[in-house]
Formats: structure tokens, sequence, C-alpha cells
């Protein structure tokens, strides 16, 4: 019972002891929206039976040089690194996508990592449904 109140009080003197300070840190901290997003356009098209192609283009210019192709199965919590590519010389890209190898749906999106100028920017997202066939 002894040791149990002094948790409780030493808990209560760290967390009043420590109050003062987070709020200092906070005061001088940036506001999180200083920097703008880049829009990263995503079409998903099947020119083929069995073949599945993302294509699009980055505003404002973001030539030859590298995005991520993001992957997450409609079921799952967390988007996952699927395959790094580039952009070519107007801003644009295409990316051929494996079909799933079993009944399910899986959702893909575009990231560009952020630098000084932009924030982490992401695309919407595309699905695609696998069946029995």
């Amino acid at each position: 019972m002894f040791a149990t109140r002094m948790r409780l009080v030493a808990a209560t003197v760290a967390l009043v002891a420590t109050a003062p300070l987070a709020a200092l840190g906070t005061a001088n901290a940036e506001p999180a929206g200083d920097k703008p997003e880049r829009t990263i356009k995503i079409v998903g098209k099947e020119p083929k039976q069995g073949k599945f192609i993302i294509k699009g283009n980055v505003k404002p210019d973001y030539e030859n040089r590298f995005a991520f192709v993001e992957r997450k199965l409609k079921s799952a919590n967390k988007w996952g690194n699927y395959r790094k590519f580039k952009t070519n010389g107007q801003s644009k890209y295409r990316q051929r996508i494996a079909a799933l190898n079993r009944v399910g749906v899986v959702c893909y999106r575009v990231k560009i990592k952020g630098n000084d100028a932009f924030k982490t920017s992401y695309s919407r997202r595309v699905c695609i449904e696998t069946t029995r066939g």
C-alpha cells in the first residue's frame, strides 16, 4: 500500500514538473501546414484481360525523379511499398501491376517523399478486385 502511494505521488510530481516544459516546447513549434503538397493524378486501366496498368502525372514538375507505388490489401491496415519507379521528362509515369494470385481486393496509390519545399504527397487509391473465373 505504501509503495503504491509513493508511485502515485512520484507520478504526480513528475507530471506537475514537466507540464510547463511541454507547453514551452509546443509554443515555438512550426505549424504543420506550411509546406504544400504535390498533386498526383492516377488512372487505372485494363487494356487486356489480366493486364492492369496505372498511369498519371505529377504537378508541379517532378521530372526524372523517384516515386513509389504503395500496395494494401483491402483487409490490411497499413500501406507497404510495392515498387519504386522514375517519372519521365514530362513528370508522367506508367507502371504495370501484377494480378493478385488469389481472390480478393488490393489497392494501389503513388507516394512521393517530401523535401524542403513540399511535404510527402499521395495520390488517391485505385483498387483491383480479383475473382474466380
